[in-house]
């Protein structure tokens, strides 16, 4: 590189002599386009950064390194995940086996497909599908309006139509019996609204409950309530269900079948409280009111094994309590035993603490056959301790130790120097 640099030096020389000297424009143009080209060659290469690692291969090729933080180190910051939210989103379809029985609170509507059979004295069998008007047509019975009705109810009110015709479906000893069932089905319109991913209007599965309807939406926003959706139908509010019921419970009494134009209603959720630390499962929950610390604890799973008996409170002041001196926020620490009576507030981060890292240890050193740290329990013995690194019950080994003194070496707290005491061992 340094020759390279010497030759480009006498370049430069060489033009600026040539200009005195009257050297033709030709020749200086030539020696130009010569210095141009050695600049540009690979020749010169640039130094390269330290944080820039240079791989084996063609001259040049390098690979920068991502700047990575270490998995213990104490920068890295774990994101809570709202719970619950997930159990939506887990999952883009919902299966319904199509010859499941149809549930007995489902409503008969335009487009459901009806199978009625007779048999007995009178044999029939015949196809229905419901029209928008929520009507069926037959032959010889006429109009007939099921819409509205759940299956059972459908089957009393076709016995008492077609009864009309055939006599033998009534009585008390009837000779012709009446079945009805379910053929195609149809989809029914759901509205979804409020704090949801996709709000809007759904064609969904005519079995469908207020979770699996909610699958199929694409699932409730971290904005909305888990534990206070409704389901209104024609206007009036049916059912207000608590999700948190059966994520943590499998209580599923409230699940509702959806009806065709439902509107489910995912209002803002009630509250944000933070479990943090030595619970099982950390995360950002939603209280009802009067609800205490243990029941936030309890949504996450409980305290772990090294849990403390302390928890830590992080409370925003309401706005209307502030003060203009005073800071925004404020701090409590309980007992986990008060934990039932104190009440969560909007905002509220609870941090479990854990115990902190303990260790009661003895040490043994010398002529012993495993020298080393042990447990140190209540009511511990010398003997105890030269047992469990493996006793003088050995005669030669016995032979190979100075029986007349050994050290017991005890810290003491009220002196920075130790207190040594000597042991006779054959008096042990």
């Amino acid at each position: 590189m340094l020759n390279n640099q010497k030759y480009m030096l006498s370049i430069l020389c060489f033009m600026f002599f040539s200009i005195l000297s009257g050297q033709s424009m030709q020749e200086l143009t030539k020696m130009k386009k010569e210095y141009d080209k050695i600049k540009d060659s690979d020749v010169l290469v640039p130094p390269i950064a330290p944080e820039v690692e240079i791989t084996s291969g063609t001259p040049g090729e390098s690979e920068i390194l991502p700047y990575t933080l270490e998995e213990n180190s104490d920068s890295i910051d774990v994101q809570l995940e709202y719970y619950g939210y997930d159990f939506f989103t887990k999952r883009d379809t919902v299966s319904f086996w199509e010859n499941l029985p149809t549930p007995a609170d489902y409503l008969l509507g335009p487009g459901d497909e009806l199978i009625i059979s007779l048999w007995g004295e009178t044999q029939l069998r015949k196809t229905y599908t419901i029209s928008r008007e929520g009507s069926i047509y037959d032959d010889k019975v006429g109009l007939l309006n099921p819409m509205g009705k759940s299956i059972k109810e459908a089957e009393k009110y076709f016995r008492e139509q077609f009864g009309r015709i055939y006599a033998t479906l009534l009585g008390s000893n009837p000779s012709t019996f009446i079945d009805v069932s379910i053929g195609k089905l149809r989809s029914i319109n759901i509205n979804f609204v409020g704090e949801l991913n996709f709000p809007g209007v759904f064609p969904i599965h005519p079995f469908s409950t207020v979770l699996t309807g909610l699958i199929q939406a694409g699932g409730v926003d971290t904005t909305g309530s888990l534990r206070n959706i409704q389901i209104k139908r024609n206007g009036k509010i049916v059912s207000s269900i608590d999700l948190y019921n059966y994520l943590l419970k499998g209580e599923i009494s409230k699940n509702i079948q959806l009806q065709d134009q439902d509107v489910v209603v995912v209002p803002v959720r009630l509250s944000t409280i933070t479990v943090d630390s030595s619970v099982v499962r950390p995360g950002i929950y939603e209280a009802k009111s009067n609800e205490t610390v243990k029941n936030l604890i309890d949504y996450a799973g409980g305290i772990k094994p090294n849990a403390s008996s302390t928890i830590g409170i992080i409370r925003i002041i309401p706005i209307n309590e502030r003060t203009a001196l005073g800071p925004p926020i404020t701090n409590y620490y309980i007992n986990y035993n008060e934990s039932k009576s104190w009440p969560v507030v909007d905002g509220d981060k609870l941090t479990v603490r854990s115990i902190f890292n303990y260790s009661s240890e003895v040490e043994i050193i010398g002529q012993v056959k495993n020298p080393g740290k042990y447990h140190y329990f209540q009511g511990m013995r010398l003997l105890d301790l030269i047992e469990l690194s493996g006793g003088f019950h050995d005669t030669t080994f016995w032979k190979s130790i100075y029986h007349k003194q050994g050290e017991l070496i005890r810290r003491n707290p009220n002196t920075r120097y130790e207190t040594v005491i000597n042991i006779d061992l054959n008096k042990l």
